[in-house]
């Protein structure tokens, strides 16, 4: 009976202190359509809130939309930054002669989607590092800060350490405009 109680207090104590991101079903990708010449394929979709469709927060352009392997929208839920309720974070995954994604993270306000950067990690064989924003509610968070980092793995992929590349006081919506992160691994 300890063994059970002990055990449940420490699952508590993860679930409660570090959360991850969930898919959902509460945002959705609309309007696909072709931008620029035919031979680029290169698209467009919108993307909204599931029960507002006619109102996208973002507009996302894929390039190579006939590599394109799986779209994934997650969200982080109370990320623990001021005025912030959710973190929304769309993964475009793609597959080639080497994988790829793409991130696109908005953080939401009661009244507005905030976008930080995308960021592009690439892998020409398994994934040994790459790089996340981390939230303060999440595994290696810190207090009112966002911070995006390296993530190294070991051969059993768990977080061998982490790399910050920036770190972001959160107190308001004033981001640097600046090109995607992108990681390669080679």
């Amino acid at each position: 009976m300890k063994k059970i109680i002990l055990l449940t207090l420490i699952c508590c104590v993860f679930v409660t202190n570090a959360q991850e991101f969930q898919l959902t079903n509460k945002y959705d990708v609309t309007n696909q359509r072709s931008i620029g010449q035919e031979e680029e394929d290169t698209w467009a979709v919108d993307v909204v809130v599931t029960n507002n469709p006619e109102h996208p927060f973002a507009t996302l352009s894929i390039a190579n939309f006939g590599l394109l392997d799986e779209m994934r929208i997650s969200v982080l839920k109370e990320p623990s930054l001021e005025g912030i309720t959710e973190v929304v974070k769309i993964t475009l995954e793609y597959n080639a002669c080497c994988a790829s994604t793409e991130e696109f993270y908005y953080l939401v306000t009661n009244n507005d989607f905030i976008a930080l950067p995308s960021i592009k990690n690439e892998y020409a064989y398994e994934p040994i590092s790459d790089i996340h924003y981390i939230f303060p509610n999440q595994s290696f968070g810190k207090e009112g800060t966002i911070l995006r980092a390296v993530l190294h793995y070991t051969e059993t992929y768990t977080v061998k350490d982490i790399k910050i590349l920036r770190s972001i006081a959160w107190n308001d919506d004033d981001f640097d405009s600046e090109d995607p992160i992108i990681a390669i691994n080679y």
